[in-house]
């Protein structure tokens, strides 16, 4: 199996001059990359072809090589077989840390791969240091789900709302002691 084992967006410093995609081989045999192709989520592509990757080994690809703009917020990027067929991918939503790589944790073969904002370790295994799977720094501006600042929600909020001010008010009135306390009243002993 070939695997996008890590990739590092947002290096500290340059990043034209630190960025870089990392595949993984787990098979135990060397893979030929010819035909296969490297996406950065957008229509860019970049062709592995002349590259192969060893057995149980890395192949590390420096933006110099790959000339791929990885994206530091929402980024992605994304494998190709040599028939044109998604191979793997790895995406975050969010901002990618300063100075930490897109790392797989999990080589499982769930249809959900996990990774995790880590220290980058190119060319060697992946080391899981920090204790969250992923990290997720939303942008302003963006609302964290559409369906909280839709018209239907707002309305029912405003409705849910309404009634318990409505209920309040209404407990308020019935006991006497309590509407005193709000809205004043009868004074002991007055006429």
């Amino acid at each position: 199996m070939l695997y996008i084992n890590e990739w590092f967006p947002n290096p500290v410093g340059n990043d034209a001059t630190g960025e870089f995609v990392e595949l993984y081989n787990s098979s135990a045999s060397a893979t030929n990359l010819n035909g296969y192709t490297l996406g950065d989520g957008a229509k860019k592509r970049f062709s592995l072809s002349g590259y192969s990757v060893p057995p149980g080994g890395y192949l590390v690809l420096k933006k110099a090589q790959d000339k791929l703009a990885l994206k530091n917020t929402d980024g992605a990027v994304l494998l190709y077989g040599s028939g044109g067929q998604l191979v793997d991918s790895a995406n975050f939503a969010g901002a990618a840390p300063e100075g930490k790589s897109f790392s797989r944790v999990d080589y499982g073969t769930a249809p959900i791969a996990h990774f995790a904002f880590e220290y980058p370790t190119p060319g060697a295994a992946n080391k899981t240091i920090d204790t969250v799977v992923s990290s997720r720094d939303y942008p302003m501006g963006v609302s964290l789900s559409p369906q909280l600042s839709s018209p239907g929600f707002v309305i029912v909020m405003f409705g849910v709302a309404s009634f318990f001010l409505i209920f309040f008010i209404y407990v308020i009135k019935k006991n006497r002691n309590i509407s005193n306390f709000f809205f004043g009243g009868d004074e002991e002993g007055g006429v």
